[in-house]
């Protein structure tokens, strides 16, 4: 069985922006993925997450732009409508933790999966601590076995 990660906008973001933090082990991640060494999950908001870093970054023109926003549909891992119990526990996450309610959503999936969050946030990392497991980009070699 293929293990299976949940990654949010921070790592998928990568996959489009060039020039950031991490962008190489993300881009591991998604070989990955494509090779069928490993699954990623996300939550169904994911590409409107991605597309807009793509839409506010500077360095991309607005033809790349158009060709990059396909791209982010067709590459999206599988995509997931969160539960009414996983909404209200992201709300409650991102209450007691003062997150974003989008990017509590990650860690709720990830927790009602069994999963391992994939993220290069590091708020987001440390709201995951004594909730459910996450690690940051950095350590994907780890993730590669």
């Amino acid at each position: 069985m293929l293990e299976s990660y949940v990654v949010d906008a921070s790592v998928v973001a990568k996959w489009f922006n060039t020039g950031e933090a991490y962008e190489k082990e993300a881009r591991n991640l998604r070989d990955a993925w494509i090779s069928g060494k490993l699954h990623l999950r996300a939550p169904s908001m994911l590409p409107f997450e991605v597309a807009n870093s793509i839409w506010k970054n500077p360095n991309i023109s607005t033809k790349v732009a158009r060709s990059l926003v396909r791209l982010v549909i067709r590459l999206s891992p599988d995509l997931m409508n969160p539960r009414e119990e996983d909404s209200e526990q992201a709300m409650l996450l991102a209450r007691r933790t003062k997150l974003t309610f989008y990017d509590s959503i990650y860690l709720t999936l990830a927790k009602s999966l069994s999963s391992i969050l994939v993220t290069a946030d590091d708020e987001q990392l440390s709201a995951s601590n004594g909730y459910t497991k996450a690690v940051h980009i950095a350590s994907i070699k780890k993730l590669e076995r």
